[in-house]
């Protein structure tokens, strides 16, 4: 086996579905910049930024995973099927060891795809790590991204109220979360 290959044989970063690796700077050309009017935008980051052309975008890219490469704050990953089809991706973000807490986001082309890699990624956090509690938000009515948490384990733990301005309207922001003890009873094998 040449030096440089991995030995997916017991690569803990797998299951069924997936592998997940560090996203890498040239993986920009897998991140189609987004349909800048659209929902699935709205629901990313609760903005609408202005539109992006090719070297724009992979400029952009480029930058946020080298400024986090190294961050014991952010850690970016790739999610790809067995045969090495990019498939999404997500990051754990605003590691806080002292309190035990993170933040998570996930995207992915199918959804099957998107909760098997969060399932890799909150084994990590939760047993690797030891971190205790996963917080995410979700702009109200937004049928993209909570389904996919829910179905994780995530409980909704509150609504900060008129949190985001789009459209001309405020947007109330649903707080959901999820305990180490909640994710392991739910994925004993």
């Amino acid at each position: 086996m040449n030096t440089t290959e991995i030995d997916y044989s017991k690569y803990y970063w797998q299951n069924d579905l997936v592998r997940v690796r560090r996203s890498k700077p040239d993986d920009w050309k897998y991140h189609k910049y987004p349909q800048y009017d659209s929902d699935d935008r709205f629901f990313t980051d609760c903005e609408q930024e202005l539109p992006y052309d090719d070297p724009l975008w992979r400029e952009k890219w480029e930058n946020y995973i080298n400024a986090n490469w190294n961050s014991e704050e952010r850690i970016c990953l790739a999610f790809e099927t067995h045969d090495g089809e990019y498939v999404g991706g997500g990051n754990l973000h605003g590691i806080n060891k002292r309190n035990g807490t993170f933040g998570m986001f996930v995207s992915a082309d199918e959804e099957r795809y998107a909760i098997a890699g969060a399932q890799l990624m909150l084994d990590y956090a939760f047993n690797e790590l030891r971190l205790n509690n996963c917080h995410t938000g979700f702009i109200e009515n937004d049928t993209i991204y909570q389904p996919v948490f829910v179905k994780l384990g995530f409980k909704l733990e509150g609504t900060r109220r008129q949190q985001v301005f789009h459209k001309g309207q405020y947007w109330n922001e649903n707080l959901y979360g999820l305990l180490a003890d909640e994710f392991n009873e739910k994925n004993k094998s």
